[in-house]
């Protein structure tokens, strides 16, 4: 219990440690479908990391945790907190479909089965065990990366909405216009981890490319 303790070192009082103590507790049995209260090292770092993820812990929000913490049910408290968690989820996916919607066909693998992958979170995310881990193979790389910092749902959430930015730029332009001076850019861009908006905003910038048509007409 010390090492899990660690993982909430901000957390000082004697009261949000208890409360820590006894929804960790509860998790573990949920865990082990109460045939123990006990779990290994590893699991126990992954459970702890979920709950606190649930909670919103952050660097902003440590008193904010120390309050949930010290409740009086604290379970009750991490319950609505879950069900807060997966409330947003058809939100996420909301905004999923508007980056598949808007981005052209473009044959790039890693955004295709990335788009893929995203598609399957409602089905796949673990808000009880695995809250903080991304449910989503994501290999697409990003114009603009999202800060590692962010877990779950919020890093799927800034991704998708820097895709949606990227994939509105590329809308402005004919599609097979893109992919013409993509394979002269790139043979593979198809196969390799690269990001399409970068060399497409650098020929629209460059004057080797020119839109179909102005931002505002991009819908989402």
């Amino acid at each position: 219990m010390s090492y899990l303790m660690s993982i909430v070192e901000p957390i000082e009082t004697e009261r949000a440690i208890e409360g820590f103590a006894s929804l960790m507790a509860h998790i573990c049995e949920l865990y082990t479908c109460g045939e123990s209260s006990s779990v290994s090292e590893f699991e126990g770092h992954e459970l702890a990391e979920s709950v606190l993820y649930v909670l919103g812990l952050t660097d902003e929000t440590v008193q904010q945790t120390i309050n949930l913490l010290t409740s009086e049910d604290v379970v009750t408290i991490w319950t609505i907190k879950r069900n807060e968690l997966e409330s947003r989820i058809p939100d996420v996916m909301a905004l999923w479909q508007r980056a598949v919607s808007v981005m052209p066909p473009i044959r790039n693998i890693a955004l295709r089965d990335t788009l893929a992958s995203i598609g399957k979170l409602p089905q796949v995310y673990d808000t009880f065990f695995a809250a903080h881990e991304v449910p989503a193979s994501i290999d697409y790389p990003l114009s603009v990366p999202v800060p590692e910092c962010l877990k779950g749902l919020d890093y799927v959430e800034a991704w998708l909405t820097q895709l949606l930015e990227e994939a509105r730029f590329l809308a402005l332009f004919d599609e097979n216009e893109i992919s013409a001076y993509l394979d002269a850019w790139c043979p593979d861009y198809r196969g390799l981890l690269i990001n399409l908006h970068d060399p497409i905003h650098e020929a629209w910038r460059k004057g080797r490319i020119s839109p179909r048509r102005e931002p505002e007409d991009i819908r989402e």
